[in-house]
């Protein structure tokens, strides 16, 4: 979520370095994303990186895990609770190296990854999945977000 401009230009260039693959380790057009932090509507995202028009909204959505306030940006990770998102359809999936690079998400390079994205089963709407950046760094010093909601914290 800290990217430089820079990175996010190698990852279009270098989508093998970035996202695992042409269209980023197996997502495909018509796939589902849900988001839950600076991807959300109001929020800086898609329109700061001029991904907007690959991704569809689709609604609200609820992740199941818990949220923390990682300062600039949140972080979801696994538990018992339930995180307020946004869910979009992939129009584009060719551009998912430059939103690997977004959510420092560097697959093959462990170091640097501070993100995962992996396909969940969502809380609600019930019975859909969707590709999800989970936090897999320490949460050393992170407060946890009790109504699961970013933009509510």
């Amino acid at each position: 979520m800290a990217v430089a401009g820079a990175d996010l230009r190698q990852a279009a260039s270098d989508p093998e370095g970035a996202g695992g693959g042409v269209n980023g380790a197996g997502v495909s057009d018509g796939d589902l994303i849900a988001v839950y932090g600076l991807l959300r509507a109001g929020q800086s995202g898609f329109a700061r990186f001029g991904l907007a028009g690959a991704f569809e909204a689709r609604g609200p959505c609820l992740i199941p895990g818990l949220l923390y306030d990682l300062g600039d940006y949140p972080g979801l990770t696994g538990g018992p609770g339930q995180v307020r998102g946004e869910l979009f359809a992939v129009r584009d999936a060719q551009v998912m190296p430059r939103l690997d690079a977004f959510e420092d998400y560097w697959p093959g390079d462990k170091a640097r990854t501070r993100y995962e994205r992996r396909r969940l089963r969502l809380v609600e709407p019930e019975g859909l999945e969707a590709w999800v950046y989970i936090w897999v760094r320490p949460l050393t010093g992170a407060r946890a977000i009790a109504s699961g909601d970013w933009l509510a914290r």
